[in-house]
């Protein structure tokens, strides 16, 4: 006969026991003590996505996990058939393996994304984990055509272990090189290109505010823009009316001048022609708009420093090869390579996934600590159809179509003034076995105590009769 009146052959019954065993139990804590350590170190050194990438989300640790699974179901097939006092036992493993379950669930089906929101914009995408190197291809410079896209994961496997390279009309276009943690330093310079479009470096200054930034054309003719909050400045023809805002409007003449248009609220205010380094009142605050600097083809160009741990100001990055010439692109960034026939647009970004509804930010509110410019409380007014205006702080998400839709942080200007909102978008099909996984431990819990109390009162009795 086997464990508990079950049948079992003589070999199956050793495995059941040596499953459920007290030493494969104490090895698989420690297994998993030994893991969480090591993943508290990683994310200590480095950060939540290298722990995640190294630790927790590795064979190492499934196989840890699967373990306790087995052995959880082990132990309870082992006492069948089961007793009124196993059931506080039975409970808490069933509980455990709930839990396990929903993690499960959630790591296979769930999203854990963040979605950025300009004041008075929309968005629906939100900024997934995985990351994709995309290429597209134009030979007009107005319709692109897609010719790759492939998932990679540069940070378990880098091209320098395995080769990454796409074919185009002026040879191979590679991947030679992947860091992790790159301080990149932006700067504007001169184009060989014909392509190209031009490049204004602008001051924007009052008493308060003194703003300094480049303005790049993505081609030719095209309209570029810089958002400071307080106002925007763009660098392309000038347009009969504004959008609504405060705006400034530069366009370059071929004698080195520049045609101008100021906007208060969408109406033009002022206009004329201006030179370099020439002031120009726009009457937003004070602010007077300077022309520092005109390039007529400019192209974006990066300097990158290698750090060995990551910071706020790090981002993982890429070098590129292409037509014997060699680039650094970094993460959620676009490269444009010009060739005599084509030009091409390299992207390595997160994947960003269509969450099926916009949401349009309102309002975006922020309280202080009194006499301090750090954040003390911030929340966003937001307008989500069909449902209407809802606010979103960091106590109160948005639940909506099975997303939640919490505040996580934001973006500001120089000035302070904030510019977007920046959520945090979560989907957890497998929450709800996670809430019954700990509810029928919260339950095996009680029993226990229970049982235990009854216990007590059951051992008292018979003394309290010999003393009568």
């Amino acid at each position: 006969m086997g464990a508990g009146g079950i049948g079992y052959g003589h070999g199956m019954q050793r495995v059941l026991k040596f499953l459920a065993s007290l030493k494969l139990a104490v090895f698989t804590i420690l297994l998993l003590a030994v893991l969480t350590s090591i993943g508290t170190f990683v994310e200590a050194r480095y950060d939540a996505f290298a722990a995640s990438k190294l630790v927790y989300r590795t064979p190492w640790m499934f196989f840890a996990l699967g373990l306790l699974a087995v052995n959880l179901t082990a132990v309870m097939v082992d006492r069948w058939p089961w007793q009124r006092r196993h059931l506080s036992f039975i409970l808490a493993h069933i509980g455990i393996l709930l839990l396990l379950l929903g993690s499960i669930i959630t790591y296979q089906g769930g999203l854990d994304g963040s979605m950025r929101v300009g004041i008075g914009e929309s968005n629906r995408f939100v900024q997934g984990p995985e990351t994709d190197l995309t290429v597209w291809t134009s030979f007009d410079g107005d319709r692109f055509t897609k010719l790759v896209e492939r998932r990679v994961d540069f940070f378990l496997d880098p091209p320098q272990k395995t080769p990454v390279s796409f074919p185009t009309d002026s040879g191979e276009l590679k991947i030679l090189e992947y860091k992790p943690y790159m301080l990149a330093s932006r700067r504007v310079g001169p184009s060989e290109s014909s392509r190209a479009g031009a490049a204004v470096q602008f001051q924007m200054q009052n008493p308060r505010v003194n703003v300094t930034e480049w303005l790049v054309q993505s081609k030719k003719g095209d309209m570029a823009n810089h958002n400071f909050g307080p106002a925007q400045i763009y660098l392309g023809p000038l347009p009969e009316k504004g959008t609504g805002g405060n705006e400034a409007f530069v366009e370059p003449q071929a004698n080195g001048t520049f045609k101008y248009a100021i906007y208060v609220r969408g109406e033009r205010t002022k206009s004329g022609v201006a030179k370099e380094m020439e002031e120009i009142e726009t009457g937003w605050m004070g602010l007077k708009l300077k022309i520092l600097q005109y390039l007529p083809q400019a192209e974006l160009q990066w300097d990158f420093r290698e750090v060995d741990h990551p910071t706020q100001m790090t981002n993982a990055a890429i070098r590129v090869a292409f037509n014997g010439k060699e680039y650094w692109l970094q993460q959620d960034d676009v490269l444009k390579l010009f060739t005599e026939k084509a030009v091409y647009i390299l992207s390595y970004a997160h994947r960003r996934i269509d969450i099926g509804f916009d949401i349009r930010l309102k309002e975006f509110e922020i309280g202080r600590y009194p006499g301090t410019t750090r954040a003390a409380s911030y929340q966003s007014i937001v307008e989500v159809p069909p449902i209407g205006e809802h606010l979103i702080s960091m106590n109160e998400p948005l639940k909506h179509n099975g997303l939640t839709i919490y505040q996580a942080s934001f973006q500001e200007a120089p000035d302070g003034t904030p510019t977007a909102s920046v959520f945090s978008v979560n989907y957890d099909p497998g929450r709800w076995l996670k809430y019954l996984g700990s509810l029928v431990i919260s339950l095996g819990v009680v029993v226990l105590f229970y049982d235990r109390r009854r216990s007590a009162k059951a051992q008292m009795a018979p003394r309290k009769w010999e003393e009568s």
